[in-house]
């Protein structure tokens, strides 16, 4: 369970589930990234610890009023957290805390298959030193992540990772692509995985993710398509199988997970 983080010393706002948060009345322009990177934190933490359910909708007047703050610094956060793929954000109808079909995420993970595998080719054969070196520290933490057994560090090891690839493509058109169909679903990832993190599967991620460099960084072109087709599938499978499990309660403390 997250414990949300004060926004400020001045004025007392109620959490939606009853808690109090403390906000700054005090909007001064110099203060206002400061304002709005604290009412982010406190957003992302009542997100992760399900204070919003997926697919709620983040309702600005009464939040505002209830943080006691602007409407401003408000959907400024909530942009960050639409950049972070925790919200999504539809014109004409606000913000609502992200949450995705299974079809949602066949959908996403075609999309990503075809165009991460074009990428992968296009890296292959221009791969400077440079460019193995920011690959290898993108999957150096993920391994930390492992090692930890820390999920938020994992997924954000693993966007990073997937981002590291995009942008050695050289495309951006393909980058922004790739970022824009990916960035709900980590965010939703995390949000599902978070409450049964000690299910994940981290050893086996990292090594699926240690095939996607080495065919990178040393594959044919036939061997990136096939290896990475093989890669996301598993993925998919496992992401489906795991959503799915998530409604079953976690073993007790000595009992053996079935």
């Amino acid at each position: 369970m997250f414990r949300s983080p004060a926004i400020g010393p001045e004025t007392q706002g109620e959490h939606p589930g009853g808690h109090s948060v403390k906000v700054v009345a005090d909007e001064a322009p110099f203060q206002k990234e400061i304002l709005r990177d604290k009412i982010f934190d406190v957003l992302q933490a009542w997100i992760l610890d399900r204070t919003f359910k997926p697919g709620e909708k983040i309702v600005e007047s009464s939040l505002a009023k209830k943080l006691n703050v602007s409407r401003a610094p408000l959907r400024e956060a909530l942009w960050l957290l639409g950049q972070r793929g925790l919200v999504t954000l539809r014109p004409h109808q606000g913000a609502f805390v992200t949450k995705l079909s299974d079809q949602d995420i066949r959908e996403i993970f075609e999309l990503r298959e075809l165009l991460e595998t074009h990428a992968a080719k296009k890296v292959r054969f221009s791969l400077a030193p440079e460019g193995v070196e920011r690959l290898q520290e993108a999957f150096n933490r993920l391994a930390e992540a492992t090692r930890k057994r820390d999920i938020q560090l994992f997924t954000a090891a693993d966007l990073a990772f997937h981002k590291t690839l995009w942008s050695l493509s050289g495309n951006k058109q393909l980058e922004r692509l790739l970022t824009d169909i990916s960035t709900r679903f980590f965010g939703y990832e995390l949000i599902r995985d978070l409450p049964q993190s000690p299910r994940f599967r981290f050893d086996e991620m990292l090594e699926e993710h240690r095939k996607m460099l080495n065919l990178v960084m040393k594959g044919t072109e036939e061997a990136i398509e096939a290896g990475y087709k093989q890669v996301f599938g598993e993925f998919l499978q496992y992401v489906l199988a795991r959503f799915g499990e998530q409604a079953q309660p976690l073993p007790r403390a000595g009992e053996a997970e079935t």
